[in-house]
């Protein structure tokens, strides 16, 4: 019971430094901030014109549909087995910026990735990473028992209507501006394979459909979804864990599929293992700053994705890391080791979780939370919320 609720108090402390720090007025989480919350936003004209770049890349606002929707899945877990109103109220606010990515976007099925300065500009191109967590998010919170039947059906409407509008644009993400379009939902490329069931889920569930998108989905593609990542890298356990979650809900729910849905898990489960003491390649007292201008001198015209693409390769991301090594630093350490303890979490595998726990422990017990610039920590969130679920 200790360990339990030292978890607990951890969860809510790591909680905290989030919403102290990180979490915009328009409550979107930042990607990054100084130890006094300090950001530097890009104004509407700088929006305008693309600086840095059309992604958002290394800014501020580059994954806000991404970390809400993550953490908001975290909390959803979290709830059904410890229900609080404090719980409740951190999963409204996250899901009301979720709300906000998607108010503002003037295209339909195009999630945000932020808000600047006036609290009106954005940055054109989405992509899977924002609508995939974006989805998630507000489809755990419709399910769960802390939302109300009002919020419930807004969560669920707000799902469909994307995915709705991702289908009549052949599930390619539009962009907020014309040219600008980035990603595919409907790929069968790695770690993108249960995007589509997410999708068919949604419509199946939401309306006339009836049940059968899901099935012919799952049916067209099961190969693959049922295949396992057994070389899973470090670098790739942040954006594939959306792949994880998806397939631990098939798991969870479709006893048909559930045998070859858990035995995929497990084997992700037992490569990403390696990858939790990755923390230890943190370097305290890394230079930070949260002024990103310096990567304007990368800044070219961009019409379309393609000129983007052209202007955000090696060059950039050495830069950056030369700007901001803190921030860097953690990408390569922090965020990979939390997020591949989630990705063995979500096996739901008592094996590879019993084997893994003590180094997942030691990461929760040793990260110096409060020093960090990087938000994907919150990620440790995401692991408290299934760990407890597994005493040791």
């Amino acid at each position: 019971m200790k360990d339990l609720e030292k978890l607990l108090r951890l969860r809510e402390r790591i909680h905290e430094i989030l919403e102290r720090r990180f979490l915009s007025k328009e409550n979107v989480l930042y990607d990054y901030a100084g130890l006094k919350g300090e950001v530097v936003l890009p104004t509407p004209e700088e929006c305008l014109a693309n600086k840095p770049n059309a992604f958002a890349w290394n800014t501020p606002i580059e994954n806000g549909g991404f970390f809400n929707g993550d953490l908001l899945t975290a909390l959803c877990d979290l709830y059904e087995f410890f229900p609080s109103e404090k719980l409740a109220k951190q999963m409204r606010t996250l899901a009301r910026g979720l709300y906000v990515l998607q108010d503002r976007s003037p295209v339909a099925g195009c999630i945000l990735r932020g808000i600047g300065s006036d609290g009106k500009c954005f940055y054109p191109a989405s992509s899977n990473d924002q609508i995939i967590p974006f989805l998630l998010g507000l489809w755990r919170f419709a399910q769960s028992e802390a939302s109300t039947p009002a919020e419930k059906a807004e969560c669920r409407r707000r799902c469909r209507e994307t995915v709705l509008a991702l289908k009549r644009n052949r599930w390619i993400v539009p962009g907020a501006r014309p040219g600008f379009e980035r990603g595919n939902i409907s790929a069968n490329a790695p770690y993108d394979m249960c995007h589509l069931l997410l999708a068919a889920m949604i419509l199946d569930e939401t309306g006339p459909e009836g049940g059968t998108e899901f099935g012919r989905v799952l049916n067209e593609r099961k190969e693959s979804v049922f295949a396992g990542f057994p070389e899973i890298s470090a670098e790739h356990c942040w954006f594939a864990s959306h792949n994880f979650y998806i397939l631990s809900m098939l798991a969870a729910t479709c006893p048909a599929y559930r045998a070859p849905a858990r035995k995929a898990l497990k084997i992700t489960a037992e490569a990403a293992s390696k990858w939790i003491g990755c923390w230890k390649q943190y370097v305290p007292g890394l230079a930070f700053t949260p002024d990103w201008h310096p990567l304007n001198d990368f800044w070219r015209e961009q019409k379309n994705t393609a000129d983007c693409k052209d202007i955000t390769g090696a060059l950039l991301w050495r830069s950056w890391t030369e700007i901001c090594p803190a921030v860097m630093n953690e990408r390569k350490s922090i965020m990979p080791a939390f997020a591949a303890a989630w990705i063995v979490l979500l096996s739901g595998d008592e094996e590879v979780i019993a084997r893994s726990r003590s180094g997942i422990i030691e990461a929760l017990e040793s990260v110096p939370f409060e020093k960090l610039y990087y938000a994907p920590f919150f990620f440790a969130e995401n692991v408290i919320s299934l760990l407890v679920r597994f005493p040791g």
